[in-house]
């Protein structure tokens, strides 16, 4: 888990889909090189964040991230259960299509337009074309870490920025990676 101060650009409301601005997101390239920016995400990119409340125009918030792979995200349009989403111009998830964009995740459960949809947000490779999938094999994310050693759950801890102890075990490890 991490914690740092951004600055909003642009009204966000709760539950939608944020992208990390980068310099001169407002046209000051000297603020930019010290500024964190968030913006709503735009069609078929892939969102770095979600509000969990609404965001003000100018205001400086501390973002904290943590490692949950289920974000609560507000709804376009009518989507079943079970269906591949990516981000449309406003920060809220639809139905993926392909010359949209990517994907970035899917539904646990039906919802209508304007509610707000659980998304389990995809890990590793997905395949972005249907002829990928015959060679595409998902592996279990728990049997992946248990297989690992200490010092290989401390490397992929440490590429994700997450703290642990010096001393932690491979339990504590392999639950700090899996974010619970």
């Amino acid at each position: 888990m991490t914690t740092f101060e951004a600055k909003v650009i642009q009204d966000i409301p709760a539950n939608r889909l944020i992208a990390l601005g980068g310099v001169n997101s407002e046209g000051n390239p000297e603020e930019g090189w010290e500024t964190v920016y968030l913006i709503l995400s735009k069609k078929g990119w892939i969102p770095d964040l979600v509000s969990t409340s609404d965001l003000e125009k100018d205001s400086v918030v501390n973002v904290t991230i943590k490692n949950r792979p289920v974000w609560k995200v507000e709804s376009s349009e009518d989507l079943p259960a079970g269906t591949l989403v990516q981000c449309d111009d406003d920060g809220r998830v639809k139905h993926y299509r392909p010359e949209d964009g990517n994907h970035f995740g899917f539904t646990t459960h039906s919802v209508k337009a304007g509610e707000v949809v659980e998304i389990v947000r995809k890990y590793g490779q997905m395949p972005q074309k249907q002829e990928e999938t015959m060679d595409f094999t998902p592996q279990s994310k728990e049997n992946n870490t248990n297989d690992l050693t200490v010092s290989e759950l401390k490397k992929q801890l440490d590429e994700k920025g997450v703290e642990y102890k010096a001393n932690a075990t491979k339990k504590e490890l392999i639950e700090l990676l899996e974010g619970d």
